[in-house]
């Protein structure tokens, strides 16, 4: 998820910046985008998606739902899960964090981005067309007649927290697919046709499916947006699709469900080193946790068995029950829920959660789960979350941040030298080796433009003089796989750092370095300062939201700095370092103990993973991996002892 906002720029326009006073040209920008194309979407200007449908499902029966709230995508669960697939191989993805108000927590984006989150055209001009298709399983609708009553229903929003679609402009229509006599022909059976496009709230569809030649065995529908192919805008949301007999419409009689996920237990930041938060843990740990939920259902329900549960890779999940949130009666709409206060353990005793810093000594991932009815896996979809039950990791290795990882805008600073600074208090002192910042592929492509990495000290809240003067020259780094991945910079030379820092860059020209903006949180208060020019004052922004700049710090790791060194036992570890690191092909490590390892994305999820016995070598090909932040886990089963190490892969 990458957005923002521009200026005047060919056909760009921006939606909210703030200029500074004294410059009519060097500003602060949330980048969002506006954009008119030459003429109105008709299909002479459907563009070829070349999509590569990587099998398929077998026809499934009704009734046809999904509320986006499980990996229903055929690349999510085609291969292991088949009965959890409702769509064919598509560029859409599931999303958390963009809608407003959903019906239910999930939606799916149709927007600008191809599979890989990559713009379809970058950099075009006036780069308009069919963008994301999103096509259906097929579905047995054969024997059935119009007498059956047959309807396709959902919910759908224009932009939400992002980027609006451009009303007379952009579209999103929905198609049926009957069977010719030279194949398959899908006809357009709805548009949207509302004189304003809704924003914040969803609107229900219904649709029948009567005529007879849609009424056949291998029936299916689809949804396709017509809007920008340069970036993450021009947004449509859609949300619970349900296909029935009778005329039965995705209006639930009981339902309540998470509306937004929440995404740390900390009390200010999302992510932490876990030595630093070792240092102090019952500080660092939130005293609430108020997580929006929706009754989508009709009239009262009760909100019976609500929890909430925290576990440490393979060990038994800890849970804990709030005793003033049971058999609680809730209005049909949103309401919100307290996760934290009041809290009873499993003997039913007054507790507190607290991530127990014995459990580790270098890095630490707690998978955390929030129900209504189910805890975590439990739920009506047996082996993966449902909409009343959810899941985030709460991640301690050795950067802070934040951000929840999700850029639903950009942030950019339009000024030839222009310097951005994020503050961070860290809790020990420690060596800050490098920076992980998402740079978001939209409109602009700045790979050719550079940047030199900053860290300040900090003048009461504000950066003050340069730790140290860095020299070396690097560019935004953009991924063809995967949706807000993040590029690692090292620094010139490590440096030793305590207290309040400001970490951030100085732009060499006047393009614009979109960075992520997660808008979903607001660090940017009190945090994030910029200059437009070398001689100017330090600005507070006044841009709401997150800029995704993360320190990275040694937090307690030796680095090798040969191959020698892995041969070396450190005392009490299960592995050595990795070496090299960062590395483009090959990572290895010696292993002390029998182990499984794994190799972990940002966001929790097992790339990789293997075996090993005391004194072996481990040779890990990561050439086929995008350049990023990933992290390797070890476990010891029989002891229960892990650790976890960084691994930062360059590009090739």
């Amino acid at each position: 998820m990458k957005r923002i906002c521009p200026l005047f720029f060919s056909s760009i326009f921006f939606l909210s910046l703030v200029a500074l006073p004294s410059s009519v040209s060097a500003q602060e920008l949330e980048r969002d985008l506006v954009f008119t194309p030459n003429e109105l979407p008709s299909e002479s200007h459907a563009t070829s998606l070349n999509l590569q449908i990587r099998g398929g499902s077998p026809p499934m029966v009704l009734p046809f739902l999904d509320d986006f709230a499980w990996p229903s995508f055929f690349e999510e669960s085609g291969v292991d899960r088949p009965e959890l697939v409702r769509w064919d191989s598509s560029p859409v993805r599931r999303t958390t964090t963009f809608a407003l108000n959903p019906p239910t927590i999930g939606v799916v984006t149709l927007d600008g981005l191809d599979a890989g989150g990559y713009p379809y055209e970058f950099n075009g001009i006036d780069a308009h067309g069919w963008a994301d298709t999103l096509t259906s399983r097929e579905i047995y609708l054969g024997g059935l007649t119009a007498n059956d009553d047959v309807t396709l229903s959902f919910w759908y929003e224009g932009g939400g927290i992002g980027n609006a679609p451009d009303l007379g402009e952009d579209s999103l229509i929905v198609e049926f697919k009957s069977i010719g006599s030279e194949g398959d022909l899908w006809t357009r059976v709805w548009q949207d046709s509302l004189v304003e496009i809704t924003t914040e709230s969803f609107t229900q569809v219904v649709i029948p499916i009567s005529d007879g030649i849609f009424l056949h065995n291998t029936f299916q529908f689809r949804f396709r947006n017509y809007g920008t192919l340069m970036g993450n805008a021009d947004l449509w949301h859609i949300d619970y699709v349900f296909v029935a007999e009778n005329g039965i419409t995705g209006n639930p009689i009981e339902e309540l469900a998470f509306q937004y996920p929440p995404f740390t237990l900390l009390r200010s930041f999302s992510a932490m080193p876990w030595t630093h938060y070792s240092d102090n843990p019952e500080f660092f740990i939130n005293d609430t946790l108020v997580v929006g939920h929706t009754n989508f259902g009709m009239g009262l329900n009760n909100q019976e068995n609500t929890g909430i549960s925290i576990q440490l890779e393979d060990l038994d999940p800890i849970a804990f029950e709030n005793e003033f949130i049971q058999n609680v009666s809730v209005s049909e709409g949103p309401f919100s829920t307290e996760y934290m206060a009041d809290l009873l353990d499993s003997q039913g005793d007054p507790a507190s959660i607290l991530f127990n810093p014995a459990s580790s000594d270098s890095t630490a991932i707690f998978d955390v789960s929030l129900w209504e009815n189910e805890v975590g896996y439990y739920t009506n979809q047996s082996g993966v979350y449902d909409n009343d039950s959810i899941g985030f990791s709460q991640v301690f290795t050795d950067y802070y941040a934040y951000d929840d990882g999700t850029a639903e805008k950009a942030y950019a600073l339009e000024a030839t030298g222009g310097q951005l600074a994020v503050r961070y208090p860290l809790a020990i002192p420690d060596t800050l080796d490098g920076l992980l910042i998402h740079f978001t592929p939209f409109y602009d492509n700045a790979e050719l433009e550079t940047f030199v990495i900053k860290v300040w000290a900090d003048d009461a809240g504000v950066p003050g003089e340069q730790i140290d003067i860095m020299y070396q020259f690097h560019s935004p780094q953009y991924f063809t796989e995967g949706y807000d991945v993040f590029a690692y910079y090292a620094y010139d030379n490590p440096v030793p750092v305590s207290g309040i820092i400001h970490v951030g860059f100085i732009q060499q020209n006047v393009e614009r370095l979109n960075i992520g903006l997660d808008k979903n949180s607001n660090a940017n208060a009190g945090n994030l300062h910029y200059k437009l020019s070398p001689g100017s004052n330090w600005l507070a922004s006044e841009i709401s939201g997150s800029v995704m700049v993360h320190p990275v710090l040694r937090a307690g790791k030796v680095l090798p700095s040969s191959i020698d060194d892995i041969e070396t036992v450190a005392n009490g570890e299960i592995s050595s370092e990795l070496y090299p690191n960062p590395t483009s092909s090959e990572v290895s490590f010696r292993t002390y103990e029998d182990m499984v390892w794994s190799v972990y994305s940002l966001n929790g999820r097992e790339l990789m993973r293997g075996e090993s016995t005391p004194s072996m070598k481990v040779t890990i090909d990561t050439s086929h991996l995008p350049a990023g932040m990933y992290w390797v886990g070890m476990l010891n089963t029989s002891t229960s002892k892990s650790s976890g190490k960084k691994l930062i892969i360059l590009p090739q």
